[in-house]
């Protein structure tokens, strides 16, 4: 892994917040959104890095990088199960009336 790319991962890490804790869904769709803006031209650059034996410090990045993703995945799926919950309490009031 060459040092551009542990610093492509560096960067990717930092612009990775983890998600708004407790949010609701629409903070947390419009924190993800503004997320994969600013990751979108680093994941390109880091598409296009030539591929290279990892470093440990390059691995310790991915591994950090893959549990921020697992928490906008989780925080993801609970905004998406509390919008569903939403649409369930809208339907039946529309359905008693």
């Amino acid at each position: 892994m060459t040092a551009a790319v542990t610093e492509l991962l560096a960067q990717l890490v930092e612009v990775t917040a983890p998600p708004p804790d407790g949010a609701d869904p629409e903070a947390v769709l419009a924190a993800f959104d503004a997320m994969i803006a600013t990751r979108a031209t680093l994941l390109h650059a880091l598409e296009a890095a030539t591929p290279r034996a990892p470093t440990a410090a390059g691995l310790n990045l991915a591994e950090e990088l893959a549990r921020r993703d697992q928490a906008w995945l989780a925080a993801l799926g609970l905004a998406r199960h509390a919008v569903a919950e939403r649409l369930v309490a809208v339907r039946r009031a529309q359905r008693r009336s």
